[in-house]
């Protein structure tokens, strides 16, 4: 007689052990018992036998190839127990049907299973036991993750931007959220919050991920899966949600959140269509109109868009009112007279240097005094939010125990949800530390001081960005007036109404300070965005250069 043998075991762990060596020598003794000379030894190194797909158990189907080309010749397929050839039932009985039509018939070292009435009786009731010792598994490693989920723990490997700490592999349980990735995770979340700005196509996140160093952790650069994954498979998980993949519901995670809620859904939006689709977008963003929907016609006080007439000496770009009531309606604007009109109001606008060392200085000053103020509040606050995360891991432990009823377990979670969520708002209200105002105002006043020549060389996508910071409100334009008045963003309206004494400061409410930190910013991001594409965008340069020439 001549046999094969066949060894497995399930997991990593075991391999480089005597597992696998231990299989291999009881099944060679069994067959010199049986006297089954032994042709081929097919060992399968971390495999499990919950199902025979190729990818989970190659050895398993490279015997069994071996078996049907050598047919009629291989007597013996000889595994240590029944449970390493199978624990599916089903899966069982028919590659045991499809090994008796090569001639092969399953033998097991430790069973007595065979051909005879009784034996295939043992032998079914042994597979049964295998499926369902492997049913109970899956169901104690269910009850595992699901408790893991309750806890706002994520059971699984975490998506690109966190770090994996490798419980798994280590033998051990999880039993602390998933950290941010020092590396990946600023990345992706500058790339998420791009996206749902509506300005960007996912080529266009694909491009900015390769060009801040983006890699994956087998050292490739970004695809278009890898991004469709995180806008669509993993958006919950990076505003902070775990999702139950049995129930889909979904629980509020104890890692970072990498954005918002409200980023999320602006993202979904921009996804399922309902926000304005991409080709609104690069209409939105002509490179030839600049100023569109930032002028407003000074009759109906509607944005003004741009058209370009073509006539026999060329072509004529202008910019016009398109409300076909309106008495403005058809009479073009020219292009770089209205250019360069805003290029004029943006240098009347940009303060005296020593006007903005002042205003700095005792910006920088209250700030100070306010951080010296809040830090009490910081701390108490903190110590309340450890209290209340304490509480809320201590309400899951009893409702492990079972001390809690499901719908006492829920009103308690959101009861102490809510007070964490209210520390939360006055720590935030407090931390002054956390906001770099030194190097921000530093950044914006630089930045500010060159208004008109930034404005020019500044891809066409950030323009309007950047316009909607300067006039919150849009410029009116009539002809024969030219551009009118209009109102200023809050920090250009506080430095022309500041008296150069910083006690107009001390004393602003808490709104009005919240919102000079607020607008400081957007500034900063607005800034950040606009010089990260300006690295790789050189459009339109000469004609710039030759408008601000005209215009100085």
């Amino acid at each position: 007689m001549k046999g094969i043998i066949y060894t497995r075991v399930s997991s990593d762990e075991q391999v480089n052990g005597t597992s696998l060596e231990f299989q291999e020598e009881l099944c060679r003794k069994y067959g010199e018992q049986k006297n089954i000379e032994i042709v081929e030894i097919y060992r399968e190194e971390g495999e499990s036998a919950k199902d025979l797909s190729l990818n989970n158990r190659e050895k398993f189907l490279e015997a069994l190839e071996y078996c049907r080309r050598n047919k009629n010749q291989i007597d013996a397929f000889i595994v240590l127990r029944v449970d390493r050839f199978a624990r599916n039932t089903e899966d069982h009985f028919a590659v045991r049907k499809i090994l008796l039509g090569y001639g092969t018939t399953l033998y097991s070292v430790t069973e007595p299973i065979g051909n005879k009435p009784a034996e295939k009786f043992i032998e079914t009731v042994l597979a049964g036991a295998a499926e369902y010792d492997n049913a109970l598994r899956k169901q104690r490693c269910t009850d595992g993750m699901l408790a893991r989920i309750n806890q706002g723990i994520y059971p699984f490997r975490p998506p690109i931007g966190y770090a994996c700490a490798n419980f798994k592999k280590r033998g051990e349980k999880k039993t602390e959220p998933d950290p941010p990735d020092e590396k990946t995770f600023p990345i992706i979340q500058r790339a998420l919050r791009e996206y749902a700005r509506n300005v960007y196509r996912q080529t266009d996140i694909i491009r900015m991920l390769k060009e801040w160093g983006l890699k994956t952790s087998s050292g490739k650069n970004p695809t278009p899966q890898m991004v469709d994954r995180m806008l669509r498979n993993s958006l919950k998980f990076y505003a902070g949600i775990i999702v139950n993949p049995w129930t889909k519901e979904e629980i509020v995670g104890l890692h970072k959140p990498m954005i918002t809620k409200d980023e999320m859904y602006q993202i979904q939006m921009v996804l399922s269509g309902n926000s304005r689709n991409n080709s609104l977008i690069r209409a939105k963003y002509n490179p030839l109109f600049p100023l569109r929907r930032t002028i407003l016609c000074g009759e109906c006080n509607r944005p003004l868009t741009g058209s370009i007439v073509h006539g026999n000496g060329g072509n004529y770009p202008y910019y016009h009112c398109a409300y076909k009531l309106c008495s403005m309606y058809g009479k073009g604007i020219g292009k770089n007279l209205l250019e360069s009109e805003f290029i004029k109001i943006l240098e009347k606008i940009i303060p005296k240097e020593k006007w903005f060392n002042v205003f700095r200085d005792s910006i920088i000053d209250v700030w100070k005094e306010r951080g010296k103020q809040s830090e009490t509040d910081v701390k108490r606050n903190e110590a309340c939010i450890s209290i209340l995360k304490a509480k809320k891991n201590r309400i899951f432990e009893m409702r492990e125990d079972g001390s809690y009823t499901k719908e006492e377990f829920q009103k308690r979670r959101d009861e102490i949800e809510g007070e964490i969520e209210v520390c939360k708002t006055e720590l935030n209200r407090h931390k002054y530390e956390e906001f770099n105002l030194e190097e921000v105002m530093a950044y914006v006043i630089d930045f500010i001081g060159a208004l008109a020549q930034k404005w020019l060389l500044m891809p066409i996508a950030q323009k309007t960005r950047f316009q909607k910071l300067v006039f919150p409100d849009g410029i009116p334009f009539k002809r024969g007036q030219g551009l009118g008045t209009t109102k200023l963003g809050y920090v250009f309206e506080l430095i022309q109404s500041f008296d150069a004494s910083k006690s107009a400061l001390v004393h602003l409410n808490e709104f009005s300070w919240n919102q000079i930190i607020g607008e400081l910013e957007e500034w900063q991001k607005a800034i950040d965005s606009i010089e990260l594409t300006s690295q790789s965008s050189n459009s339109n340069s000469d004609d710039i250069r030759q408008l601000y020439r005209n215009v100085a």
